[in-house]
């Protein structure tokens, strides 16, 4: 039986040998795990950031599937504006983090990724309604977090930051909702 004391040991010696993703372009085999501070943190101001990430990077994939597979011009000029917006504002994000030393995700979380595949199998009036909705629904949570957020967020940065692209999420959300479509 194993001692307590031991577990630390082995835990690193059995995280040593999970398969992780590559950190590509690496010729030695190398591995190295693709973690976010926000999956070793429960600090809120780094939640809020990793939060604030998924709904960017979820924005700008189901918005860039949204200009190969929407005829609709409404459908692709707001799949446009949300490339662009959601662009600058992970930008700024990323910014932020690297200046505090955060790591965030590079992809969106599993469930908007599972979202984005059953976009991805729609056409037509099917697809633009799903879209309509994967944006309301995305936007009006992103809008709920934010306000949470700003009621319990300690660094000030992170709050002028959730404060700034407040009334931007707002305003996709109403224009989300006169998309066409369900």
């Amino acid at each position: 039986m194993l001692k307590l004391t031991h577990a630390p040991a082995l835990l690193a010696s059995l995280v040593l040998l999970l398969p992780t993703a590559s950190a590509g372009g690496n010729d030695m085999g190398v591995m190295t795990p693709a973690v976010s501070t926000a999956q070793l943190s429960n600090d809120t101001d780094v939640l809020f950031m990793e939060t604030a990430t998924m709904s960017n990077l979820t924005e700008i994939a189901t918005s860039r599937l949204a200009l190969q597979k929407s005829s609709d011009p409404n459908v692709r000029a707001f799949a446009q504006m949300m490339i662009d917006d959601h662009t600058k504002a992970q930008n700024e994000l990323n910014a932020l983090a690297a200046q505090k030393g955060v790591k965030l995700a590079d992809k969106p979380g599993a469930d908007q990724r599972l979202q984005g595949n059953k976009l991805s199998t729609l056409t037509g009036a099917a697809f633009d309604a799903e879209y309509k909705k994967v944006q309301v629904a995305g936007h009006d949570m992103t809008l709920m977090l934010i306000k949470t957020y700003r009621t319990i967020g300690k660094d000030a940065a992170v709050l002028a930051y959730a404060a700034k692209i407040e009334p931007v999420v707002a305003g996709h959300l109403e224009m989300a909702k006169g998309l066409p479509g369900g």
